[in-house]
């Protein structure tokens, strides 16, 4: 009998830590970075990355910039702002969040709107689909208040300095709308 109690805790702990242990998938909006362990290659054009990106497991992300760690999102120019979990600078973040190997998925409520490659800002792109880097504010330390941060933009055509975008790349406006109202609702959105 104290063997089946015994039995029986065991369950309901493993039950309830396992239940605690809430992924990132379960909040609205979420980016997850891979490395290239995870997405070797992506190819040439948006409908190989596409292909690739739609069914890459989540699970397999290296990183994931969850609502907690954002800290804000420029809707005008597509530039956010999160906390930087590795050190003070870029310096200190893996190579896969900065050096062109990395591949990245934006998901709102469980749907993949787009991705792309993460790629440093500075070097030439041979690809059509989106890409996330660093920002030049970012990258010239211009405001020491971004020690601690990571800023990266979005963007979809291919440029040396990645200028900034200035909507939201999902296909679907509508829910491009959904996703500003959230992060506005997080009081996340700077507009």
């Amino acid at each position: 009998m104290r063997w089946l109690s015994y039995c029986w805790l065991l369950i309901m702990l493993l039950g309830c830590t396992q239940a605690d242990q809430t992924p990132p998938a379960t909040k609205q909006f979420a980016i997850y970075i891979f490395d290239q362990d995870a997405v070797p290659g992506l190819g040439p054009t948006a409908e190989t990355a596409w292909q690739i990106l739609q069914v890459v497991p989540l699970e397999q992300a290296a990183f994931t910039i969850t609502e907690d760690l954002l800290l804000s999102y420029h809707w005008p120019s597509q530039t956010m702002t999160f906390t930087n979990p590795w050190g003070q600078t870029s310096m200190d973040a893996p190579f896969y969040m900065v050096g062109g190997d990395g591949a990245f998925v934006v998901v709102y409520t469980g749907q993949r709107l787009f991705g792309g490659k993460v790629v440093f800002a500075g070097s030439p792109r041979r690809f059509d689909y989106p890409a996330m880097a660093l920002s030049q504010e970012f990258i010239l330390m211009r405001n020491p208040e971004l020690q601690g941060k990571l800023v990266y933009s979005f963007h979809t055509r291919p440029s040396v300095l990645y200028e900034p975008q200035s909507q939201f790349l999902a296909d679907d406006p509508a829910i491009a709308e959904a996703v500003k109202e959230h992060l506005r609702q997080l009081g996340k959105l700077v507009e």
